[in-house]
């Protein structure tokens, strides 16, 4: 067995052990000695073999070697201290606060109001931040006989089964609360003040959900009746166009035709506006087109031809119209409602035209102003109270004048009703300020041909 601390047993040894003393030469009885041979100044230092004891000066096993021996090649460092490693470098000078950020622009002292005007305003709501849920630890698996066995290495982990919830506690005074019906935060009850004073009530509760905003009442938005009556200005504006086309027509055709050519253009404009389209020249235009070429062609025509010239200039524009509007590149629906305003204002414009071929202009244009100011004017009782008074007021004057009978009640009920389109779907004061004035004259202007040539006849 071999000691690995003896190193006569082929062990290393724990110390270095003198080497033993130098033996005398061998000498040979029978020969003479040799010389011995000159050996170099140092000896050389010779590895141990395996099982030999290391000779002196020669580090053993697990020894780190001398320093001295190690460093025996290396060149002497003198020694340098900090001011003479650093004679090459700059001198630094001591610089404060004040020198070293004078580049940098003074930054001007904010307060909060200042720094978060851009930022929207924070509104409370009311609802308190509710504290998460306690947590409870998951007790381990009890040991001993009766444990599970331990799974395989590479097998699959079981499913673990849902805990059941923890019952919940009461709620705490000053916690937040749940609402069991609708489930919103409320905050807690206000404390008291001081003794005797009332308790503060406590806060609404906060919906979970922002309830759904009611649709805008009417077609823009608007509430109320969208029946708004044009008012007692336009219909004195009526009055006054109406004294204009009695004054025309007592000084001949061509003065009635410039003054039913004023009352054709402000069909147009405000007929347009009524139906919601705005700005529309092309169709204004085309309308007054239409009743100018209209007058035109009854003051060319003679007697007998002037209705027939009013139903082909109606007819010929109402046809471009159509052919206007169908070849349109626009979305079918749209095209079909351009369709229908366009034609019913080229309807509407041309039949003012109808006052240059019928008979008692002035007093029809009298039953009609006096239907539309008594209708408009602010009388007390009931509201139908002014219409059926200016309804009578216009049989009447025809009667005293002694037009026939069928003038003043159609001149009339066309003044209403021509009152009462300019009154529909919330109108503007623009609308009530062109068809307001103009459509009382425009409804009735057919209206009193009928009455004077065809039922008079």
């Amino acid at each position: 067995m071999t000691d690995m601390n003896n190193a006569n047993q082929g062990g290393y040894g724990e110390w270095p052990q003198q080497p033993p003393p130098p033996q005398p030469p061998y000498r040979h009885p029978q020969q003479q000695p040799h010389p011995p041979y000159p050996q170099p100044p140092y000896p050389q230092a010779q590895a141990p073999q395996p099982g030999q004891q290391p000779p002196y000066g020669y580090p053993g096993y697990g020894q780190p070697p001398m320093d001295d021996a190690a460093t025996t090649l290396l060149p002497p460092v003198p020694a340098l201290d900090d001011a003479t490693a650093t004679t090459l470098l700059p001198p630094v000078p001591p610089m404060d606060d004040a020198a070293a950020t004078t580049l940098l622009p003074p930054v001007p002292p904010m307060d909060d109001a200042a720094a978060t005007t851009l930022l929207p305003p924070v509104v409370v709501s009311g609802a308190m931040p509710s504290a998460p849920p306690a947590w409870t630890p998951t007790p381990p698996p009890p040991a001993g006989r009766h444990a599970a066995p331990p799974q395989a290495r590479h097998a699959a982990p079981a499913p673990v089964p849902r805990q059941a919830a923890p019952p919940t506690a009461p709620p705490q005074q000053g916690a937040p609360a749940l609402d069991s019906p609708t489930m919103t935060l409320k905050r807690p009850v206000a404390p008291g003040g001081p003794a005797g004073a009332p308790a503060a009530p406590p806060y609404a509760a906060v919906p979970a959900r922002p309830a759904p905003v009611a649709p805008p009442a009417g077609p823009r938005g608007r509430t109320g009746s969208p029946i708004i009556d044009p008012g007692l200005q336009p219909a004195l504006i009526t009055v006054g166009v109406a004294a204009l086309l009695a004054g025309g027509a007592a000084l001949g055709q061509v003065a009635l035709a410039l003054v039913v050519a004023l009352l054709q253009v402000l069909t147009a404009a405000g007929w347009f506006r009524l139906n919601g389209m705005w700005p529309a020249r092309q169709g204004i235009a085309l309308a007054a087109l239409a009743g100018l070429t209209a007058d035109a062609a009854v003051l060319l025509a003679d007697s007998e031809g002037s209705v027939a010239a009013v139903v082909g200039t109606l007819g010929g524009f109402f046809l471009l119209v159509l052919v206007l509007q169908t070849f349109r590149p626009s979305d079918p629906k749209e095209r079909f409602y351009a369709l229908t305003v366009l034609g019913s204002a080229t309807v509407v414009t041309a039949l003012c035209t109808s006052l240059l071929v019928a008979d008692w202009v002035p007093a029809g244009v009298g039953a009609v102003a006096l239907a539309t100011v008594l209708a408009a004017a602010p009388l007390p009782g009931p509201k139908l109270l002014g219409p059926v008074l200016g309804l009578a007021a216009a049989v009447l004057l025809g009667l005293l004048v002694g037009a026939p009978p069928a003038l003043g009640v159609l001149a009339g009920l066309g003044a209403l009703v021509g009152r009462r389109v300019a009154a529909y779907d919330f109108p503007s004061r623009f609308v009530h300020m062109t068809a307001g004035v103009a459509l009382p004259l425009a409804v009735a202007s057919p209206l009193i041909w009928i009455a004077t040539d065809l039922l008079a006849g």
